[in-house]
């Protein structure tokens, strides 16, 4: 790799500058919270569970649809309507939710599609979706509307972001951060951080953020130690991950993203056998098909293909349904799939090569380098990340496939460089980014 991070254009560097001059503009009557107000909260109301919010949800969503039977007159009620949806959709992984809330905005849009509320929504969900380019449209559409909104702000950063714009994005939420320093803004900054080759600066980010947080939700308040957790799973420090994921899990007892992750902790940290059974809990409470991958590869690594089989079968089929409506969406979870746990090399690579196209950063960047290794094209993978390397996207994982790539390619000088690097981020990378081909 050569050089770092690409200076923006002339153009493009007008387009940041005025985006921060409206940052300033929109964010100058807002006020950071005093020192009484940012004082640490107390943890999450005791006796909170999963399976208790998640009762309030499904109680909020019944009385909301109740309210927004027949024509749609409070705009307000059915965009909350529409957050509920797409909360619960993400507590439970049950994408029936986000078809939901599609379908609310669609009500909504004759009456209210040129309001502030309706067109944060719509661009909201399409970036939650991954449609990046609809989600930048929908803003573009409301620009005269949103100006000068932080929220605005914030959701073009998260675009700029994830369509590999690193240097952008940065200045943005750095500038977020400096003029607002809510809890958003530090989270961004801390997402950022993590892929962008500080993780240590990620991890204070997301203290400072959880020190900002004024709520009581259990869900924030577990979510926030389960990033933390994930920083520290990238870094190759297992024990410590594996405690924030436990302090997750007390926040919230019985969610079971908390102790997916905890899984995939334990797994790396060589208790196969312990991470099997939590896997088995957690595809008992959802049916996630990356939970029925995960158990699959496990029983495929012990040589038993006859148990992997009909759980890579259920995996397939629902990744299939979920992408007849949600292609973009799930287009990353399913490549994981299709490259490791049922290796298929020409679906992995259409389906990486779309994935890529649509949000062309970092981790749909590394996904596209191993479906081209898996169809024998290392060149290929080895120049999309030194590409990626080079715009400023860092990460161990980035650093060890690029050098299974240059190693395919016959550069074993590359190979053990880049392998250093990884190793130098996090010393398991050779087990954690394994990927055969």
């Amino acid at each position: 790799m050569t050089g770092g991070a690409r200076p923006a254009t002339p153009l493009r560097a007008a387009g940041i500058a005025a985006l921060l001059a409206l940052l300033g503009a929109g964010l100058a009557g807002c006020k950071a919270p005093s020192a009484a107000q940012a004082k640490r909260i107390e943890p999450a109301a005791a006796g909170a569970s999963y399976d208790k919010l998640l009762a309030g949800y499904n109680s909020a969503i019944g009385l909301a649809e109740a309210s927004t039977k027949g024509e749609l007159t409070s705009e307000q009620t059915a965009l909350d309507l529409v957050s509920l949806y797409v909360e619960r959709a993400r507590l439970t992984d049950d994408y029936a939710d986000y078809g939901r809330a599609e379908d609310l905005l669609a009500r909504l849009e004759p009456r209210f599609k040129a309001t502030p509320g309706y067109c944060l929504a719509r661009a909201k969900l399409h970036f939650t979706l991954h449609r990046l380019a609809k989600a930048k449209q929908t803003l573009d559409g409301c620009a005269r509307t949103l100006a000068g909104n932080p929220a605005d702000l914030g959701l073009r950063a998260d675009i700029a972001f994830y369509t590999g714009r690193y240097k952008d994005a940065g200045l943005i939420y750095r500038a977020m951060v400096d003029q607002l320093g809510g809890t958003q803004a530090y989270i961004q900054l801390a997402v950022y951080s993590a892929r962008t080759g500080a993780p240590a600066e990620a991890t204070a980010f997301m203290e400072a953020a959880e020190k900002r947080y004024l709520g009581r939700d259990a869900l924030q308040e577990s979510w926030f130690a389960l990033q933390r957790g994930l920083i520290e799973l990238d870094r190759g420090r297992y024990d410590q991950a594996r405690a924030l994921f436990a302090i997750a899990e007390e926040r919230l007892p019985g969610y079971w993203l908390n102790e997916e992750h905890f899984a995939e902790a334990t797994r790396l940290n060589g208790d196969t056998a312990a991470a099997r059974k939590i896997y088995e809990d957690v595809v008992r409470k959802t049916g996630a098909p990356e939970y029925l991958d995960a158990l699959a590869t496990m029983d495929a690594d012990a040589g038993d293909a006859a148990a992997a089989t009909p759980l890579l079968t259920r995996a397939q089929a629902i990744y299939d349904q979920r992408a007849r409506r949600f292609p973009e969406a799930i287009a990353g979870h399913a490549l994981e799939h299709y490259l490791k746990a049922a290796p298929q090399p020409a679906k992995a690579l259409a389906l990486a090569e779309a994935n890529y196209a649509n949000r062309p950063y970092g981790e749909a960047a590394i996904a596209l380098a191993k479906a081209q290794l898996l169809n024998h094209r290392p060149h290929d993978a080895a120049q999309l990340l030194e590409r990626e390397l080079a715009k400023g996207w860092d990460t161990p994982e980035a650093w060890w496939v690029l050098s299974l790539a240059a190693k395919a390619s016959g550069d074993a000088g590359r190979a053990k460089t880049a392998s250093l690097e990884a190793l130098r981020r996090n010393p398991g990378s050779a087990t954690q980014y394994a990927f055969r081909f």
